[in-house]
């Protein structure tokens, strides 16, 4: 593992072919029981959903990164399009049982999205940015999804020092197939990385995320609320507030 040394977590020296293999398949293995374990695994304590009430209206296109079984935007209205994207075809089918008018497609957080896919005035990328190796890369990917003004919800595991269990770049998991890496970024990093892609900080909290089965301790994440800047038609700039 990487030490606190002040240095972020990087591409050098990874394989990410097969940090994405690790993970389709942890979360594979793990996609029919999923929904049974959400409660005791998550600490979102009605984030997602405040979050989704502030911003998704009427006829609204919420994109869901890192989708999973679909639970974050399963009781959205039925005139809401939801596109889901996971890299787990087995997350994906159990995201499609539970909201048959969504659109849930296989997809890499390390791609772009693809531009037929349209833009999206909401966003989710909540839990999956923890196994990304290039957060400035998938962040870009997100903003040039996003329409402008629209919001993004995501989270990342928050390197802190101080906060045990917080303090290194990134953590190895061995048990794994292939072993995966989670990543952890410092707040002034993810804030750089956003100024880069045109997003701006609209709410940020630092506030608990999973739950640690080997030890029962409690993950804190990043919680980034953030808004697309550019120009729409017009020629106003996406978030300005003068008429």
């Amino acid at each position: 593992m990487q030490g606190s040394t002040g240095h972020e977590p990087g591409p050098e020296g990874l394989v990410p072919d097969a940090q994405e293999r690790g993970v389709r398949r942890a979360y594979g293995e793990i996609a029919e029981a999923y929904e049974a374990f959400f409660p005791s695994l998550q600490r979102y304590e009605g984030r997602v959903e405040r979050f989704l009430a502030e911003t998704v209206t009427p006829g609204a296109r919420v994109l869901d990164m890192g989708c999973g079984p679909g639970l974050l935007t399963r009781a959205l209205p039925p005139d809401v399009e939801v596109v889901g994207l996971d890299l787990s075809p087995e997350m994906l089918e159990v995201a499609r049982r539970g909201r048959p008018g969504g659109t849930y497609r296989p997809h890499s957080y390390r791609e772009p999205i693809p531009g037929e896919e349209g833009r999206f005035g909401v966003a989710l990328a909540v839990g999956c940015l923890d196994f990304c190796e290039d957060l400035p890369r998938a962040l870009g990917h997100l903003a040039r999804a996003l329409a402008p003004g629209g919001r993004l919800l995501f989270t990342v595991l928050e390197r802190r020092p101080g906060l045990e269990a917080h303090e290194e770049a990134s953590w190895r998991l061995p048990e794994a197939d292939p072993p995966v890496t989670l990543y952890f970024w410092s707040f002034a990093f993810v804030a750089q990385a956003l100024e880069g892609v045109g997003l701006v900080p609209v709410r940020y909290q630092h506030a608990p995320g999973w739950l640690r089965l080997m030890d029962e301790r409690v993950m804190h994440f990043g919680w980034w609320d953030v808004m697309r800047t550019g120009s729409d038609k017009s020629g106003r700039l996406a978030g300005s507030q003068t008429p």
